[in-house]
């Protein structure tokens, strides 16, 4: 079994994988700076005992990381707990897969290349993936398998946070459906601006990156807000949950 660690701006998601790459399980939990080693093992063990994982089934843990600062107590945690070393997907692993086509590939978010990889297997290329998490990052990867760049956007929660704590009158909603598209109050005009305000966003970058390319593109989308959003595009967006994971496993099973 692979323990597959995704830290993130605002979560830390732990997933199990076989050794054939299926995603068995995962959990999450908050990412908190200031927290401990302690910490980190109480909430990495509280899935474990959940899923009833014990440490001798865990024979590799990869991690890919977005805040550095966390890296040391979540890697000390791990070995505490199963005895072993984590290793930190890192762009030399990506690179194994994809050609990195970028001014500056260090500076790429190590999620943005997890994704893009775990896509490329998984749904062929060309392909442009979206990320719609704290940020809403997409990623573009062609027929050579390359990856040629993206874009990085504030994601759906951020702008709405943003939104209602810069406007006084404007209150903190749910990010739901509303019941009418032209919004009759105040709730509905934000529920509405927000969900298919992003959703015309999304298109509205899909076009503008065939357009650019000259081909037509897979599209798949993962994080938290995908399953939100995505309906309500006008361009066949597949959701994979698991993406990320994937792509870290696939760097994985390429390592010599």
């Amino acid at each position: 079994m692979v323990l597959l660690i995704d830290i993130g701006n605002s979560t830390i998601v732990v997933a199990t994988a076989s050794d054939k790459g299926e995603i068995l399980n995962t959990w999450r939990f908050k990412t908190l700076k200031d927290e401990t080693v302690s910490f980190y093992r109480t909430e990495i063990l509280a899935g474990m005992k959940k899923y009833h994982i014990l440490a001798d089934d865990i024979q590799q843990v990869v991690i890919s990381s977005v805040v550095p600062e966390v890296n040391d107590d979540v890697s000390m945690a791990i070995s505490d707990i199963t005895g072993r070393l984590p290793h930190f997907f890192s762009l030399a692993d990506a690179e194994k897969c994809l050609t990195i086509d970028v001014e500056s590939p260090s500076q790429l978010g190590k999620d943005r290349l997890a994704d893009a990889i775990g896509a490329a297997a998984g749904y062929g290329v060309p392909v442009i993936v979206f990320d719609m998490g704290t940020a809403t990052t997409v990623g573009i990867v062609d027929e050579n398998h390359t990856f040629l760049g993206g874009m990085i956007i504030p994601g759906v929660k951020t702008s709405l946070s943003a939104l209602s704590s810069r406007a006084s009158q404007l209150p903190v909603i749910n990010i739901e459906k509303p019941k009418n598209m032209i919004g009759r109050n105040t709730l509905e005009c934000m529920q509405s601006g927000i969900l298919y305000g992003t959703a015309a966003m999304i298109d509205g970058i899909i076009d503008r990156i065939t357009a650019t390319y000259g081909k037509e593109f897979t599209i798949v989308a993962t994080g938290g807000m995908a399953k939100n959003i995505a309906p309500h595009c006008r361009h066949n967006i597949l959701l994979d949950n698991f993406l990320q994971f994937k792509g870290l496993f696939q760097a994985v099973s390429k390592q010599p």
